[in-house]
């Protein structure tokens, strides 16, 4: 966790309409980081990470902190920060590695409440806009880039199966472990809405069928959901 190595990604409020305007995509870069809490020091690690978060904010970025409760990796911390683009996304990591506040924070971080940290990883979004919600489904495809395309353009179909009130963004690597993702994300108001948008749309015939012609260009690996902290 050298220089400016921060812990990014998120997202103020922002509308759930479609990232298209004029028919363009609206990027936007999104810089994530995961935090594995040692055994038995989860309160402890959830404490120095909102401090970080707190500090990352304080220098001018639009950071949130979340914490997987369910699928994959649960118990895990992760920090995002959202930025317009990528000079902007340059001209924040510099920022936040000057800041005394944000490296006090890390190195406070590091002293022993953590097992690990991950990245600065960096996605860019390819379909939606990131919202303010508290709660985030993720479901992770495994996709070839020669598939990329088809799938985006089901993304629609897939929006169009839930509540105007569900938001929804996806996002493909950029400097990242594992290139050949593509990441699709639910936001909601609340873990009653998502049990809500789970019974009633989630499971319906027209969300069944984007899953299953989805399922013919690339594999679904991993579904979890992560909350605010």
């Amino acid at each position: 966790m050298k220089g400016v190595e921060t812990c990014l990604c998120v997202f103020k409020k922002a509308p759930t309409h479609y990232f298209y305007q004029a028919k363009e995509l609206v990027m936007t870069v999104i810089s994530r980081r995961i935090i594995v809490p040692a055994q038995g020091k989860a309160e402890a690690a959830l404490a120095q990470a909102k401090t970080l978060a707190e500090q990352a904010t304080h220098a001018g970025t639009k950071t949130r902190l979340l914490k997987v409760i369910m699928g994959e990796d649960a118990g895990n911390l992760e920090m995002f920060v959202r930025f317009e683009n990528f000079q902007e996304g340059v001209a924040g990591f510099q920022t936040l590695a000057a800041s005394a506040g944000v490296n006090a924070a890390r190195t406070q971080l590091e002293g022993g409440n953590v097992q690990s940290i991950a990245g600065p990883y960096v996605y860019r979004t390819v379909f939606g806009e990131p919202t303010a919600q508290p709660v985030l489904v993720q479901r992770q495809y495994q996709i070839s880039r020669a598939n990329l395309q088809e799938a985006i353009a089901m993304l629609p179909d897939a929006k169009a199966a839930f509540s105007a009130g569900t938001g929804m963004t996806a996002v493909v690597p950029v400097f990242a472990p594992e290139m050949d993702r593509l990441v699709i994300n639910y936001y909601m108001d609340s873990l009653p809405a998502l049990g809500k948008e789970l019974d009633e749309n989630a499971m319906s015939p027209a969300f069944q069928n984007v899953v299953a012609k989805a399922a013919k260009l690339g594999t679904l690996t991993t579904a979890r959901v992560l909350v605010v902290v």
